[in-house]
């Protein structure tokens, strides 16, 4: 675990990473470890529900062909087409975001008045991209190389080399983040080297 160099006073807290940097396992141990993870991916799966508010819209942009015979929506169909087509990609994080956003917002909410003494962690996968780091006074990410990037997210998503790197291509440089983030879980390695960063953050955390 690397600690950046500017001062951490306050306790908003996000976490981010990059496409397969292993950012789950860090919040799976957050989570062991005792925080609340307040999950944008969730979030966004729930936008795409039938019954929800951004579905009507997602089902106008996207055609039928995006969605199973029950309604659901085709997340792989889908998630192979928005790296190949920004268009789609905006007009898909324009009716989704600001749903997650709300959703967000509310449970950080609720979660105050439960447990007012909790850890609280924003699980943001796209934070910088979206350009919200100044909305958090802590980052933490979970980090590894370029080439172990590319290495997962061919074996873990079945990408051809140029199917990975377009992938990536879609995200900020992982690097970009590393030198814009106050916590690094390096997790370019093994499993317990990871999950030993984590313990220690934790200590810093439950502290701050």
């Amino acid at each position: 675990m690397k600690l950046a160099a500017r001062e951490i006073t306050a306790k908003k807290i996000a976490l981010t990473g990059g496409i397969a940097t292993g950012k789950t396992t860090v919040a799976n141990r957050l989570r062991q470890l005792g925080a609340i993870i307040l999950d944008a991916d969730e979030y966004a799966r729930r936008a795409a529900e039938p019954g929800t508010v951004p579905y009507a819209s997602l089902r106008e942009l996207l055609g039928a062909v995006y969605f199973y015979p029950d309604g659901t929506l085709n997340r792989k169909c889908l998630r192979r087409q928005i790296v190949r087509d920004p268009a789609l990609r905006a007009g898909v994080n324009a009716i989704i975001h600001p749903y997650i956003a709300a959703a967000i917002r509310d449970e950080w909410k609720r979660q105050k008045e439960l447990n007012p003494g909790a850890v609280m962690v924003f699980d943001v996968p796209l934070l910088f991209e979206g350009g919200l780091e100044a909305n958090y006074d802590i980052i933490i990410l979970a980090y590894c190389t370029r080439e172990v990037q590319l290495h997962r997210l061919m074996r873990r998503d079945g990408l051809s080399p140029s199917e990975a790197e377009l992938t990536l291509a879609i995200q900020l440089p992982i690097d970009f983040k590393k030198d814009r983030s106050d916590y690094i879980i390096e997790n370019s390695g093994e499993l317990d080297i990871t999950l030993r960063q984590v313990d220690d953050l934790w200590g810093h955390l439950s502290h701050l």
